[in-house]
C-alpha cells in the first residue's frame, strides 16, 4: 500500500505546482526547451491535473508509460532512473519517495496493529512529504494548508468517535 501511495504522491509533487502555476511560472515552463510539447500543451491549456491525463508520462519526451513501466519501485529499477524513450534522467526523488512510503506504511502497521490508525497516520505522512516538496508554491502551499485543516479535522473524528 505504502509503494502504491507514495507512487501517488510523486505525481501530486509534479503536477501540483504546475497545475496551480502563476503566469510567470508558466511562461518559464513554456518557454523551456527541456520539456515536452505535450507537457507545453497542458500548461498552457491548464489540463495538467492530478488525475488528467490519466496516464504518467515523460515530462521531456512526452512518452506514455506503459503499464509495467509504472510498477512502483521495481519499473525504476529496471528502468535505471532514464527514460526508456529519450534516456533522459528521472532524479532519485522518485526513487526514494516510493521507498520511504513503503517502509513508513509497513512500520505504522506494525506500530499501530489496526488498519485505520496505520491508514491515516500513512495519509498524514503522505501529505505532509507532498507539503514539504511543494513548499515554495505559494498557490499549492495555501490550497495544502486548507486539506491539512480538514485532514487535521478528520483525525480528530476518527479519534473520538472511532477509538475503542
Amino acid at each position: 500500500m505504502g509503494l502504491i501511495t507514495g507512487s501517488f504522491v510523486n505525481v501530486c509533487i509534479d503536477r501540483l505546482p504546475m497545475q496551480f502555476a502563476d503566469k510567470e511560472l508558466r511562461s518559464r515552463l513554456l518557454k523551456s526547451s527541456e520539456l515536452s510539447s505535450l507537457l507545453k500543451n497542458h500548461v498552457q491549456d491548464r489540463t495538467l491535473t492530478l488525475f488528467k491525463p490519466t496516464r504518467s508520462f515523460c515530462f521531456y519526451c512526452g512518452h506514455q508509460l506503459r503499464w509495467f513501466e509504472n510498477v512502483p519501485l521495481l519499473s525504476y529499477i529496471f528502468i535505471k532512473g532514464r527514460c526508456r524513450t529519450c534516456n533522459a534522467a528521472l532524479g532519485s526523488r522518485l526513487f526514494w519517495t516510493e521507498t520511504m512510503h513503503g517502509l513508513w506504511y509497513g512500520i505504522f502497521g506494525w506500530l499501530f496493529q489496526n488498519w485505520i490508525w496505520s491508514l491515516f497516520a500513512g495519509i498524514n505522512f503522505s501529505f505532509l512529504w507532498i507539503l514539504a516538496y511543494c513548499r515554495s508554491h505559494q498557490q499549492v502551499r495555501i490550497k495544502l494548508y486548507y486539506a491539512g485543516g480538514v485532514l487535521l479535522a478528520v483525525n480528530f473524528m476518527v479519534y473520538f468517535f472511532i477509538r475503542k
